[in-house]
């Protein structure tokens, strides 16, 4: 038997059982939920020759777009955290399909695509758990069954799309509601895993928006060819490549400034982008603080929990750092436990005000970790925080080696504490 096929065979075997009892309830409901109504879908649905004849259309375009495109979306989710990108371009013939075909062959299409994608590219993913993929497919199967259910019980049906203004009409309300209702299981699943800190977690990033808008666009585009001019149709595959090829580039970029434990900014870009914002302060004469934080006894940590609950750590300080400290803020990972920020405008009073929230916010996270002796807890993390300011232009080391003194300052006098440098550095000769 093929490795990726007993990969998904052995669900005794996959990591769910692990997690915690409300994330093994709402996966096991959602994913039982998706064969039920399937099934049901199946059943209850007159499928007609024209059915047939789109649904192989479609599953034939998928099936051609991932074979062709597949070493891209194998780089693609190679850099992508792992399991983190809920977008991907099977969103343009699964609306497609809501658009034009009865629920029972919506339904078997989804699960084609989900099945074709782990078999020809996901299982090559180190990473990638065989339960999360099978509840993505799931809440697709789920969205696309309650989209198609909603649309035709609001007077819309298989007939909306046979002119212009009923194309529009009907395209337009099923990219909402195929959005929002796979928007709503997808947030199920990160409330009851790890919580919802924040909205972008759920909703992703604007480029993530524009993208999954763009695909969802493509999939009422592909609706209207299949079902007006069906030759045409095949026009979509050179735009969805495009898209794709977009979102490798965007992806690439993103791998070489983001730090992948964390999210932040890695060392290399965030000196840049502090850089820029020093030279800027320098032109128009405004403060600049930059605030050093260390974790307190992160070796003790990953010696007593291990590495993988030292990764944990290093995550929520970087999530507690993006979300107490503004949008506009250079924040990053320095290397191993120590994170930097650079805040523009700020001047050295503030700065310590900033950090000693910065500080009492990282005190409040609760990390889960494994224990060594067996069952899931949850330990506190502290940080130290030296503070340095300046006014007008400087050099970025001097005011490193400024707030690294003051880190050390902190650091002496118990931990869990923010001292700031005793002096304002000077500005560049």
């Amino acid at each position: 038997m093929p490795r990726y096929w007993s990969r998904l065979s052995a669900p005794t075997s996959w990591t769910l059982w692990h997690e915690r009892m409300r994330v093994v309830v709402l996966v096991v409901a959602v994913d039982g939920a998706a064969v039920v109504l399937s099934l049901a879908a199946l059943v209850g649905s007159t499928i007609t020759a024209s059915d047939l004849l789109r649904f192989g259309l479609l599953a034939g375009m998928s099936v051609v777009y991932l074979e062709v495109s597949r070493q891209v979306e194998h780089r693609r989710r190679l850099l992508v955290a792992t399991d983190s990108s809920h977008i991907d371009a099977s969103s343009v013939w699964l609306l497609a399909a809501v658009m034009i075909l009865p629920a029972g062959t919506t339904a078997a299409l989804a699960i084609l695509i989900y099945v074709h994608l782990w078999l020809r590219s996901w299982h090559r993913v180190s990473g990638v758990r065989p339960y999360r993929v099978v509840y993505n497919g799931a809440t697709v199967t789920l969205t696309c069954i309650a989209v198609l259910t909603i649309v035709h019980a609001t007077s819309f049906g298989r007939d909306g799309i046979r002119d212009a203004g009923g194309a529009f009409a009907f395209a337009a309300v099923a990219i909402v509601l195929f959005r929002l209702v796979n928007r709503l299981l997808i947030a199920s699943a990160i409330a009851v895993s790890v919580g919802i800190h924040r909205l972008s977690a759920v909703f992703g990033s604007l480029a993530n928006n524009a993208m999954e808008f763009s695909t969802l666009v493509l999939g009422a585009a592909t609706a209207v060819l299949v079902v007006q001019v069906p030759p045409l149709v095949l026009l979509v595959l050179p735009a969805v490549f495009l898209l794709q090829h977009r979102a490798l580039l965007k992806q690439l970029v993103e791998a070489a400034t983001i730090d992948t434990k964390t999210e932040l900014l890695n060392a290399a870009a965030w000196r840049q982008l502090a850089q820029r914002e020093l030279e800027r302060a320098g032109r128009q004469k405004t403060a600049t603080a930059v605030l050093v934080i260390d974790m307190d006894h992160f070796k003790r940590l990953n010696d007593t929990y291990g590495h993988l609950a030292g990764d944990e750590a290093l995550k929520a300080v970087g999530e507690a750092l993006a979300d107490e400290l503004r949008g506009y803020d250079a924040v990053g990972r320095f290397g191993g436990e120590e994170f930097v920020a650079l805040l523009p405008a700020v001047d050295g009073a503030t700065a310590v005000g900033v950090a000693e929230r910065v500080r009492e916010r990282i005190a409040s996270v609760q990390v889960r970790v494994e224990r060594r002796t067996g069952g899931i807890g949850t330990i506190a993390v502290a940080a130290s925080v030296g503070v340095a300011a300046a006014h007008g232009g400087v050099e970025l080391d001097d005011l490193l080696r400024a707030a690294d003194g003051a880190l050390y300052a902190a650091k002496a006098a118990g931990r869990n504490a923010v001292r700031r440098a005793p002096t304002q550095v000077t500005t560049a000769a």
